[in-house]
């Protein structure tokens, strides 16, 4: 196995702390706000903790999300070291607007990952959910957060990222809680 696929929101980039933030900025005034922590959030939609937003995409594919989102801890640097021995892809799924300014968020902050695969979400609308399943990952490694993506992958090893939560409670493999986790199992 000399290639892993990597997911990017909440496995590289901090993504529901980002969210968090954002929405505690937008919705302060609004009736009905409660600050939302992104230490409690558990549910995939983040309604949990962000109740005002009627559409999680609002925020996920704006401007100000991606000018302000933080990678995880130790992701770039594990991640530099994973690229001395390993071929890097990055996979993920988004709407147009959301995928967009990702390919260029990785590029100015992950350069050293130059294979970059972001599926369009784009025919949710219509009762047909795109899944990471539809990228050939057999004898790689898939890395991400939530359990029904690894499920559906034809990786060999696949690792659950981070925290047990609503999204990857369920998921019964190995498990990596952080970045340094991932760094002692595959270098």
């Amino acid at each position: 196995m000399n290639k892993i696929f990597i997911d990017f929101d909440c496995t590289i980039a901090d993504s529901v702390k980002t969210y968090c933030n954002i929405y505690n900025s937008l919705y302060r005034e609004h009736d009905g706000f409660v600050q939302a922590d992104h230490n409690k959030v558990n549910r995939y939609d983040l309604k949990d903790q962000c109740n005002l937003v009627d559409h999680q995409e609002v925020i996920f594919s704006s401007e100000e999300f991606f000018r302000n989102l933080e990678l995880m801890p130790y992701a770039k640097e594990v991640i530099e070291r994973l690229a001395s021995k390993y071929e890097l892809a990055i996979c993920s799924i988004g709407t147009l607007e959301n995928i967009s300014f990702k390919a260029k968020w990785i590029k100015e902050n992950l350069s050293i990952v130059d294979n970059v695969i972001l599926l369009a979400n784009v025919v949710e609308a219509k009762g047909i959910k795109t899944d990471k399943s539809v990228v050939n990952m057999k004898n790689s490694i898939f890395i991400d957060d939530h359990s029904e993506n690894l499920l559906s992958s034809d990786a060999k090893l696949k690792i659950c990222f981070g925290k047990e939560l609503d999204w990857n409670k369920n998921w019964t493999g190995q498990r990596c809680f952080d970045w340094r986790e991932v760094e002692k199992l595959l270098l």
